[in-house]
């Protein structure tokens, strides 16, 4: 069964690829990765998104961020017990909880909104990520750069299934609806020109993720996280818009053109603070949210963020603080800076640099 489930599983990924190199169209036009030299965009690739994708959930007070002691091994087999055999998994969470909970937007209770990440994250984030990542493919002269782009998104998606399982071992479909759905979906729909360019000109849709470093002499993944941002133009007043910020943080404020450049956003909400089990005694096991508040400032030039500042109500961290590259002027020197102040506990200091991991410091 297992070998059956593998053979399948290859045959459906060739049909995807299949079914995104013929909807490829090899347009000139750039919609999110035009390499710009300044901000988040400046620091843009494959390990970038992976590091800040595939380790999001660590960001939470209950994760441990050592992630060279993660148990991969119990994660990977059972992301790939479950995947290989989703109608089992399905099947005994029940067909109605998993359409009405993870497929479509029919409950509204916070154990049964596991719909609104998938939405806003697999679906919008993960095929926002697919485009930008074929468009740095291909603007650094990779061949078939829609295949290494749906390979890379692929690929941080499953890591980030098998770091949320942790050292679980047993039947759940979070993966399922996850990978099987979403994340195709996603990057099935990003394939088109048409959305892409409503999402980049009507939505403003752009990566805002954070300067992922490892920490010396802990070495733990600190200051990661996956964002996106979205303005909106409001129609009376064409310096203000409406803003949104979707990661392990669901933002909503406003945002104000200073310049032609420039513009500055302010957001309130909430971020999740720990995840707990829903029903310990269920054969497939789903978890939810505790969450608390949030807020952030953010500055950014032509969609490249700059510079940011957020405050949550989180246990362990207060405030994080991200200076991205060219912010500062230092000449043919293009560093980042961060710092995380906590509420208690390490004070975290850093720096950060294109194509590898920044390095921090942890001040005790």
């Amino acid at each position: 069964m297992y070998e059956n489930a593998k053979v399948k599983l290859i045959i459906f990924l060739a049909v995807i690829f299949f079914l995104i190199s013929i909807n490829n169209s090899y347009s000139d036009e750039k919609y999110y990765y035009t390499g710009k030299d300044y901000g988040n965009e400046y620091m843009y690739n494959p390990l970038y998104v992976i590091l800040n994708g595939s380790y999001d959930i660590i960001q939470l007070d209950c994760n441990s961020r050592k992630i060279f002691e993660q148990p991969y091994g119990s994660g990977n087999y059972n992301v790939t017990r479950n995947i290989f055999n989703p109608f089992v998994s399905i099947k005994t969470y029940g067909w109605w909880n998993f359409l009405s909970n993870e497929i479509f937007p029919l409950s509204f209770k916070k154990e049964g909104m596991q719909w609104w990440p998938n939405y806003s994250l697999h679906i919008v984030g993960g095929g926002m990520t697919f485009a930008s990542l074929e468009e740095w493919y291909e603007y650094n002269n990779i061949p078939e750069p829609y295949i290494f782009a749906a390979a890379t998104t692929m690929f941080y998606h499953y890591w980030n299934e098998v770091v949320e399982m942790e050292d679980y071992r047993g039947l759940t479909v979070d993966p399922v609806s996850d990978i099987w759905v979403f994340d195709i979906a996603g990057i099935l729909l990003f394939s088109f020109d048409g959305i892409k360019e409503f999402f980049r000109d009507e939505l403003h849709l752009r990566d805002w993720s954070l300067q992922p470093s490892l920490t010396v002499p802990s070495w733990e993944l600190q200051n990661n996280g996956q964002y996106f941002s979205i303005k909106y133009d409001l129609p009376f007043y064409n310096k203000m818009a409406l803003f949104g910020y979707m990661g392990m943080s669901g933002l909503g404020g406003l945002s104000y053109k200073l310049n032609g450049e420039d513009a500055i956003s302010l957001g309130l909400g909430t971020r999740p603070a720990t995840r707990y089990i829903i029903d310990s005694s269920a054969t497939a096991r789903q978890y939810t949210l505790n969450l608390t508040w949030n807020a952030g400032l953010f500055y950014d030039r032509n969609g490249s963020l700059m510079a940011s500042i957020a405050f949550s109500g989180q246990e362990k961290n207060l405030c994080n603080i991200n200076i991205y590259p060219g912010s500062i002027d230092m000449g043919n020197i293009k560093l980042g800076f961060w710092t995380v102040i906590p509420r208690k506990g390490d004070y975290y200091f850093g720096l950060s640099a294109r194509y590898i991991p920044g390095i921090g410091v942890v001040i005790k």
